[in-house]
């Protein structure tokens, strides 16, 4: 399913920061419904669960496609701190509950040059109508679509709020005028919640048994127009996942230009996530060493680059107190920049 960018608007906004941010909880854990229990998760079921788990942590909906994150996959389970198996209230099937390390999976997007979200986030609110039944009417809360609207906006982490619907929102926000995505009802509605972003969708069911999707969504980013077409899971995917990779950018797009100064250091023997960790926290409380940026990771070496308070001299003698690092090799780079390489030892 396609989705079309609209024309975009600026018009109204009612936040210039995220005043009333949700708190989420459980991001470094995830389910997967599994055929049968067994006495371990496989491999791939625990790739799979850190896929999940890095997506709601960093925001970032590829961030497995970055090579740092492509390197690390294969060691998923040294980031696996727990796991059960339990059954489903139906009974059908089996839910595997995996729980990953905070601090080994923030470490992980953390080399990646994006930053970690945490759990305040910004809360959206949903107004949506539909014409399933024939004419025009609000989506209630107990209707399927927000049940999918809840289920994909908890695999981005993101804070969702529906309206009462009382009589006070249909005062403020009449089905016509929801339908028509009117901008000025749903401004003034909306204000009673106080949410970080809005969001105004009409579901409209054809008869082929597709939905378009019309829908205004309002952030401190600006306003937008957007559509789609597909079922009506389809849409709604699509819709949430384009709204929480928009309120998410600014946080996942961290830009990697400070890696083109300070001084380069390679570090080879770098075998796993907990040496990259121990590594990087020593190299950061050096007093000589005012930031440490990962740069590049290509199997065992580790490339960063060290924002220095002091000279090279300086930096190689504080380095020296850490006896599992040893200097191999000094070597000039084509702009005639020193190059050092230390090896690690486990």
């Amino acid at each position: 399913m396609d989705f079309i960018r609209g024309s975009v608007v600026v018009f109204w906004l009612l936040f210039s920061s995220w005043v009333s941010a949700g708190t989420v909880s459980g991001i470094y854990s995830t389910q997967l419904v599994v055929g049968e229990p067994a006495t371990e998760p496989s491999p791939v079921q625990i790739e799979t669960g850190l896929r999940q788990v890095l997506i709601k942590v960093s925001g970032n909906s590829a961030i497995s496609s970055n090579p740092v994150i492509q390197g690390q996959l294969p060691n998923a389970v040294n980031l696996l701190q727990q796991f059960s198996f339990k059954d489903t209230e139906q009974g059908s099937s089996i839910i595997l509950q995996l729980d990953y390390a905070q601090s080994l999976v923030d470490a992980l997007v953390s080399q990646t040059g994006m930053k970690p979200l945490g759990i305040q986030r910004p809360t959206v609110l949903f107004w949506l109508a539909t014409d399933l039944q024939k004419e025009q009417d609000y989506v209630m809360p107990e209707d399927k679509v927000v049940n999918t609207l809840r289920d994909v906006a908890a695999t981005r982490a993101l804070p969702v709020q529906f309206p009462l619907l009382d009589l006070t929102d249909q005062s403020s926000l009449p089905v016509a005028d929801l339908w028509g995505l009117f901008e000025e009802s749903i401004e003034s509605a909306s204000l009673r919640y106080r949410p970080d972003a809005v969001v105004a969708a009409r579901l409209s069911y054809r008869d082929s048994g597709q939905v378009q999707l019309e829908w205004l969504f309002n952030s401190v980013h600006g306003s937008k127009r957007l559509s789609g077409l597909g079922s009506d899971e389809q849409v709604i995917k699509e819709m949430v996942n384009a709204i929480a990779d928009q309120l998410f950018k600014p946080v996942a797009s961290h830009k990697l230009s400070h890696f083109q100064t300070g001084v380069e250091v390679h570090f080879s023997n770098i075998s796993s996530l907990a040496d990259y960790v121990q590594l990087a926290g020593f190299l950061k409380s050096l007093p000589v060493v005012n930031s440490a940026n990962t740069e590049r990771v290509q199997g065992d070496l580790l490339v960063m680059r060290l924002e220095l308070d002091s000279s090279e001299e300086q930096m190689l003698q504080a380095i020296s107190v850490e006896p599992r690092l040893t200097l191999q090799n000094r070597d000039i780079d084509n702009q005639g920049r020193t190059v050092f390489s230390y090896r690690w030892q486990n």
